[in-house]
């Protein structure tokens, strides 16, 4: 593990141990603390979905572009460049937050299975009907697999693209089998993580979004 990571695992350490102490129960903590980061990581959240939602909006343009420009791609550049001005478009602004995660996820992952760091804590807790600090639970990891399916089905596009639905199903598939070989107390983290995140999809969509599409319609009038 890579020494910028460490600070964020003794801060989720911290933080898992502060709330044992008054929980005094290792996987509520697990959950408290995903929902945290959750909350945390909100703000960026709502940016990716917006980010999204713009996104969509251009494809029918962006199409147009596409097909108008595909013998010569570098006009085919400058228009989509000159789109996404005009439009006020990102094209990575739906990257970032999902590029946070990462380090968050592995530092976790760390956390939650090294010896030095909670490892040793977990050694006799238990969650459920799950030792958190063993692994190969087939329930966790079929939950992990069917939660991840529900998450990317909220933002998958709308089309019938052969590569999209094919990461929909073999994601889910993949992340199960990486739940069932990890330790528990990670899977936990997971599910949790994934629960929370369809919620706050709904939210987002039906919200946020749904008010801003609103607003923009008076503004057009």
């Amino acid at each position: 593990m890579g020494n910028i990571l460490v600070p964020i695992v003794l801060l989720f350490k911290n933080a898992l141990i502060f709330l044992h102490s008054f929980l005094n129960d290792w996987g509520l903590s697990i959950i408290i603390l995903t929902l945290i980061i959750k909350l945390v990581l909100f703000p960026t959240t709502l940016k990716q979905f917006r980010a999204m939602d713009k996104m969509k909006k251009i494809q029918p343009k962006l199409k147009e572009i596409q097909d108008k420009f595909k013998d010569k791609p570098d006009e085919l550049q400058k228009r989509t460049m000159e789109l996404y001005k005009k439009e006020n478009v990102n094209p990575f602004g739906s990257c970032l937050p999902t590029l946070i995660q990462i380090p968050i996820l592995i530092a976790l992952y760390y956390l939650l299975s090294e010896p030095q760091y909670m490892s040793s804590y977990l050694k006799d807790a238990h969650f459920l009907w799950f030792q958190l600090n063993a692994k190969n639970d087939l329930i966790l990891a079929v939950l992990s697999g069917v939660t991840t399916f529900f998450q990317q089905k909220l933002t998958a596009p709308a089309g019938n693209d052969s590569s999209q639905q094919m990461l929909l199903y073999m994601m889910p598939v993949f992340l199960a089998f990486i739940t069932y070989t990890v330790n528990t107390g990670v899977g936990l983290y997971w599910v949790t993580s994934n629960l929370i995140g369809i919620g706050q999809q709904y939210l987002i969509n039906e919200y946020f979004i749904v008010k801003e599409h609103r607003h923009e319609k008076e503004e057009s009038k």
